[in-house]
């Protein structure tokens, strides 16, 4: 099969062409312009990206196309307009994967819990994480980052989904918690199993006949204790019928919660579960780079919630340590509606400094809107007060956070120094 997937170089997106490559398909893709960090292992992998043109489009491909783009796109109308066939990103992993699966949700922590799932099984699996890592395997199972924004893991009915959390987000689409909510239920109701995290509040509103809940509290099916903590992460005892002993290679308990959703997913589906060793994470999950007397941290990070949770693993694992931050924010709507919390979890920062909201494909650059955040943050440092390469003069830790391309000003430091 020939499939040429519209916006390529999205993280699902772009996961999803390794998968399909990897099955013996041919694929190509296209995209903006400008760099993104998925691009690279795409290029590896023998994909060819072009640059959006109506002349790339004929009736040679089975087209899908990217959830971030509408039929303002020019290859989308010329798709549309000739009637060739095409579905959208979430519409063909529903309808034409057809594998078992294992989802995962939440506002929080899917990636992380995603990719702990394909390496407790020794990545003998299909998988699709959410940062842009995928892969095609010769087995049934396949493992799913599902997202929640414009409803669209509705399209999936896997045979277990883990609900990580329910918080407030992509407010563009969903106006109050209760709508949210609404739609994490009818995820649930696509499902056969619901793995939920039983501490966290909205997601205890989520009703299912076969709903398993884990946590910290002592009223969960699946209840978790810390034995000890070390530098390296955490001891565990994890009780469901026996009892589970675990190390948990990672810091903060927002990744307790991960660790422990990943391997009883497995266990209760009747999969052998490896216990992780080392500490890896996806792309741009806490990677981290030494520079000079410098650490440098790279991270996707870009609600207040997640920032919160990256500081405090940060400083327990850097006590000492000076923290800055180089933060782009991630559309307009979600920095204006969280404009208070982003403001108080960026205060707890040695440093900040911050570049212009990063727009996503369904908006458009804003001055005003750049304005009226400009004058809101007035307190912090804009990117241009930093003297980028000055940064070897320091012995602190430099967090490069968001969604959009502040890790590109580490990956030119990086690169400056290779010349």
């Amino acid at each position: 099969m020939k499939y040429y997937l519209v916006g390529i170089k999205g993280t699902g997106m772009s996961a999803l062409a390794k998968l399909l490559k990897d099955q013996g398909n041919e694929v190509v893709g296209s995209d903006v312009v400008e760099h993104y960090f998925t691009e690279d292992s795409l290029i590896e992998k023998g994909i060819t990206i072009k640059n959006f043109d109506e002349n790339n489009i004929n009736s040679d491909y089975f087209y899908i196309i990217g959830n971030a783009f509408n039929d303002e796109n020019i290859e989308v109308k010329t798709i549309k307009i000739n009637q060739y066939q095409y579905m959208y990103y979430h519409d063909f992993i529903g309808k034409m994967l057809n594998k078992k699966t294992i989802a995962c949700c939440g506002t929080h922590g899917k990636t992380t819990t995603t990719y702990f799932l394909t390496r407790m099984l020794d990545k003998k699996c299909n998988y699709i994480i959410g940062d842009g890592d995928g892969k095609g395997y010769d087995n049934e199972l396949l493992v799913l980052e599902a997202c929640e924004y414009k409803k669209h893991f509705l399209s999936y009915h896997p045979e277990l989904l883990i609900i990580n959390n329910i918080e407030l987000d992509h407010t563009d689409f969903y106006k109050s918690i209760k709508e949210l909510i609404n739609a994490f239920q009818l995820a649930a109701n696509n499902s056969k199993i619901i793995l939920a995290n039983g501490d966290d509040k909205n997601v205890n509103k989520i009703k299912h006949s076969n709903k398993i809940t884990y946590g910290f509290k002592k009223n969960n099916d699946i209840v978790i204790k810390i034995l000890s903590t070390t530098t390296k992460g955490y001891y565990i005892q994890v009780k469901y019928q026996v009892n589970y002993y675990l190390h948990v290679p990672y810091l903060g308990k927002h990744m307790i919660y991960n660790y422990v959703a990943s391997y009883m997913a497995l266990k209760i589906l009747g999969y052998i579960p490896k216990q992780l060793t080392s500490n890896d994470l996806p792309k741009r999950r806490l990677t981290t780079i030494n520079y000079y007397d410098n650490i440098l941290i790279d991270d996707y990070a870009h609600h207040p919630t997640e920032i919160a949770s990256l500081y405090n693993t940060l400083k327990l694992s850097y006590p000492n340590r000076k923290i800055n931050v180089i933060f782009q924010p991630h559309t307009y709507e979600r920095t204006i509606h969280f404009k208070r919390q982003f403001k108080k979890v960026l205060k707890v920062f040695d440093k900040v400094y911050l570049l212009d909201v990063f727009t996503s494909k369904r908006e458009k650059y804003n001055l005003n809107m750049q304005d009226k955040i400009d004058k809101y943050f007035k307190h912090f440092n804009k990117i241009e007060d930093l003297n980028v390469s000055k940064i070897k003069d320091y012995a602190e830790i430099w967090v490069f956070l968001g969604a959009g391309l502040a890790n590109e000003i580490l990956l030119n430091l990086i690169n400056k120094e290779k010349m």
